[in-house]
């Protein structure tokens, strides 16, 4: 990988760094394989640093004290995993973990090299900041979904989504992803999804979802 072309690619503040700490940013970077299913952990103590997402493709979720998973959004190819490093704002506490969907490389700016740079730079303080709040806007909007609207319209958010990453209608993806997804038991989009088929927006198959009515879907 090119650390200088792919931080400056990332990284809209890249060009009103100086030169030190362009270099302090690319010498930290540290690359990471991670084969699908790994497991990432943010909170407490364990604080990553930045994350940049190189190739692959990795959902962000929390997880509730009877072990039920509720999926806040997905990073793709040449997103930033800010919150990784949100431990580093003073008041801010967060468990978020991390799985991989796909095999990934995965970059990371440790904490302290961040930190450094976040602190001695207003451009980089503003776009941390910006980053931060965009994300919780969309984790906020994402609980009004919960609990404003029924399961049958965050389910076809999730299948539309989930479209849209793959680019194409027939979607391999199993009842307990979107169960997972929506933070709701596996019977209950088995059985959506059975309506959704019965309504001609989907068809079922092992293991694959075809979207058949996107627009449809969209109105739910």
């Amino acid at each position: 990988m090119d650390d200088k072309l792919e931080l400056e690619r990332v990284f809209p503040f890249w060009k009103e760094l100086t030169k030190k700490e362009q270099d302090e940013l690319q010498q930290s970077v540290v690359e990471n394989v991670c084969p699908k299913g790994t497991l990432l952990h943010y909170g407490g103590q364990e604080c990553a640093g930045v994350q940049i997402i190189y190739s692959g493709q990795a959902r962000v979720f929390i997880t509730s004290p009877n072990g039920g998973e509720i999926t806040l959004f997905r990073l793709v190819e040449g997103d930033v995993s800010i919150l990784s490093a949100a431990c580093m704002m003073k008041g801010m506490d967060i468990e978020l973990d991390m799985e991989l969907e796909t095999d990934s490389v995965v970059c990371t700016i440790p904490k302290f090299v961040y930190k450094k740079v976040h602190d001695e730079n207003t451009a980089v303080k503003d776009y941390t900041l910006e980053m931060i709040s965009e994300k919780f806007s969309d984790i906020m909007w994402l609980f009004n979904q919960y609990v404003f609207s029924n399961v049958a319209s965050r389910l076809a958010g999730a299948i539309l989504e989930h479209r849209a990453l793959g680019g194409e209608d027939v979607l391999t993806i199993t009842h307990d992803v979107l169960a997972r997804d929506l933070g709701t038991a596996r019977e209950v989009v088995s059985r959506l999804l059975k309506q959704f088929q019965m309504d001609g927006l989907v068809k079922l198959a092992r293991g694959k979802i075809e979207v058949l009515d996107a627009g449809k879907l969209a109105k739910i």
